[in-house]
């Protein structure tokens, strides 16, 4: 039997505890932000809008991480600086960050990573073993006292089960505890003694760990322009050479996570129009024919690049983002 969609009260309670966390919890490393952003993205990936109980597997989990970090593991450049590994942990740098710098020694790319699966396998195991023994195990520790309520800690169990109603507010508040996180996670890093010397004063932190690579993009535009004939996804209209932008038709700001599907192309003016608006259910319909009609050279050529490109996991996030709009009153995007 299924438990209830958790009540206005309870869904309130569960947000405050979510900033408590955030705001009482001691926290000696990043850890616990990309535990909670994954488990957001994971309960809108995974899950859907009921009061259930939602198992996810570790190796999951690690893979989240692992996106995660690897643009924050890059070298940072700033200034006249030489480039400079960012610290995420307070004492020796953390192990998942050193995981992955590792990897980018012997990989130039996530996507190069990937490819090589019997490596790929052993880094997300190595992750996941760091991500149940560090911030599954510490999370929801505030001030001494461990308050299970997003969920049970249990040694002997290989995958992570969220406690009835939490993946529905996950999933409710899921950009609220984003922006949150990656909020406290730059002043984590920008507050870090081993970064200060380099980081203080320094206004674009927040760009460089979270923001989309432009690079990576570029060569998105190059493939879309093929699959698009070089037309606008939402007027149609041809686009004019270079003066066309990538767009997320899932809106980064509510969905902030690079998938393959989502990408279409745009011209300046609609981009500029949609911005972050979800668009309208006309335009959802086209997105998902596209999809379907195009998923083997899709899933082919954006994997080549890095992107994780599983159609299924793209429309259940939609499926999630429209069911916000609807539920939430949001406004929608129609061209006009």
């Amino acid at each position: 039997m299924s438990d209830s969609i958790p009540s206005p009260q309870v869904q309130l309670r569960f947000l405050k505890q979510i900033q408590q966390i955030l705001h009482s919890g001691s926290f000696s490393s990043t850890y616990k932000f990309a535990l909670l952003m994954s488990l957001c993205r994971l309960a809108i990936e995974q899950g859907q809008d009921t009061g259930d109980r939602l198992t996810l597997d570790y190796l999951d989990i690690a893979e989240k991480f692992i996106d995660l970090y690897w643009k924050q593991t890059l070298p940072f450049h700033f200034n006249e600086n030489e480039p400079f590994l960012l610290h995420q942990n307070n004492g020796k740098q953390a192990g998942v960050v050193s995981l992955i710098h590792n990897a980018q020694q012997r990989f130039k790319s996530i996507a190069l990573a990937r490819r090589d699966r019997a490596y790929w396998s052993k880094l997300k195991k190595k992750v996941a073993d760091i991500v149940k023994k560090m911030p599954v195990t510490y999370l929801q520790n505030i001030k001494g006292q461990n308050i299970q309520f997003l969920y049970c800690l249990d040694d002997s169990q290989k995958q992570l089960v969220l406690l009835p109603q939490v993946m529905y507010c996950l999933r409710q508040f899921s950009e609220i505890i984003e922006e949150l996180c990656q909020k406290k996670w730059v002043d984590f890093v920008r507050l870090n003694k081993s970064n200060l010397l380099v980081l203080d004063g320094l206004p674009d932190l927040a760009r460089f760990m979270f923001e989309p690579s432009r690079n990576q993009l570029n060569q998105v535009a190059k493939f879309l322009v093929d699959l698009q004939s070089c037309q606008c996804f939402y007027c149609q209209k041809p686009i004019k050479m270079n003066k066309w932008a990538v767009d997320h038709f899932i809106p980064w700001s509510m969905y902030p996570a690079d998938t393959g599907h989502n990408f279409v192309l745009a011209d300046e003016k609609c981009n500029s129009s949609k911005s972050d608006f979800l668009a309208s259910d006309e335009f959802l319909q086209r997105w998902q024919e596209r999809n379907t009609n195009f998923d083997i050279v899709i899933t082919e050529e954006l994997s080549g690049l890095g992107f994780l490109t599983d159609i299924n996991r793209s429309h259940r996030v939609a499926d999630w983002a429209y069911g916000q709009a609807k539920e939430n009153g949001y406004l929608l995007w129609v061209n006009k």
